[in-house]
């Protein structure tokens, strides 16, 4: 009686039909992922209101009450937002954007950090601007402030034998225009990066 109840709710709460609904990503990855698919969340999402929360909290009910596993909380939130007009692509909480660049190297994991990490070798692969190091955590994470009001997140993973990837997140950039922008500077500079662990 409670699937049926719940199955009958959630399609009282389908989209409207200019809501962008279900996203991109398939109902079998996400229901394997959380155990619901697209539209199970959106009943969720709309009987909670989710509009009128802050993303923080959202995200954290979807995971504390729904048992949706956090990094799916977070995109799940994500995705509902964007749906109903409250968050642009690359948009983030608080109204600053990110954008994500990543590139595999044919190198292994510790020579592709000592070499993206270096500050001789960063200053002839990373973009004009101005970088200050705010932590690094050897072969895994590297952070730091860029040009004065960003924020560069990158991460270093193994990717089998001889091949590791670089992944950044730049963050708080203020405008979706800025985002385009970052991504094509940041393209250039993991194939300059490339070009110098190559040589």
């Amino acid at each position: 009686m409670a699937a049926k109840g719940q199955a009958a709710t959630e399609s009282r709460a389908k989209p409207a039909a200019g809501d962008a609904w279900p996203p991109a990503i398939g109902d079998d990855k996400v229901k394997a992922a959380t155990g619901r698919n697209w539209m199970g969340w959106y009943g969720i999402l709309t009987r909670m209101k989710a509009t009128s929360l802050p993303h923080k909290e959202v995200a954290k009910r979807l995971k504390e009450e729904h048992g949706a596993p956090a990094r799916w909380a977070q995109m799940i939130a994500v995705a509902y937002e964007r749906a109903r007009g409250g968050r642009k692509a690359n948009e983030r909480a608080g109204g600053t954007y990110a954008v994500n660049v990543t590139k595999v190297m044919p190198v292994d994991l510790p020579k592709l950090f000592a070499a993206a990490t270096d500050p001789k070798t960063r200053k002839a692969w990373f973009p004009p601007g101005a970088f200050e190091e705010t932590s690094k955590t050897e072969n895994k994470y590297w952070r730091g402030k860029w040009k004065t009001t960003a924020k560069l997140e990158f991460g270093f993973y193994a990717k089998g034998e001889g091949k590791a990837q670089i992944a950044l997140e730049i963050g708080k950039l203020a405008s979706a225009e800025e985002v385009e922008k970052q991504r094509a500077g940041w393209k250039k500079a993991m194939e300059k990066l490339a070009g110098i662990l190559a040589s």
